[in-house]
């Protein structure tokens, strides 16, 4: 049987929230790093996290950046349905900086 390559990442208590989330996620709520130019999308069709990253920032490993911009804290192994909306950032160099100002 196929093993999810997320498998070995623990989940953590994030202290100020009291939710559980992978320990590869920064600690920062959506609220810090929501920007008016993000982008928000309804999801005309089921589709993964990843897709809809590589679609949108032009590469699927900034799907931890639609999950932190989104409180989505576990979307591993499920599409998201169709008319899910979602935010996602305008630009993905800003979104970065302004995650590494806040963890700094």
């Amino acid at each position: 049987m196929p093993t999810s390559r997320y498998a070995n990442f623990r989940t953590v208590l994030d202290t100020k929230t009291q939710k559980r989330r992978l320990e590869t996620f920064p600690p920062i709520s959506s609220a810090d790093v929501r920007s008016p130019n993000d982008i928000v999308i309804e999801l005309d069709q089921a589709q993964r996290i990843d897709a809809i990253a590589a679609n949108y920032l032009g590469d699927g490993r900034y799907w931890w950046c639609i999950c932190l911009l989104n409180d989505l804290t576990f979307p591993f192994g499920k599409s998201l349905k169709a008319g899910t909306l979602l935010r996602i950032p305008n630009n993905i160099d800003n979104f970065i900086n302004a995650i590494q100002k806040r963890t700094s």
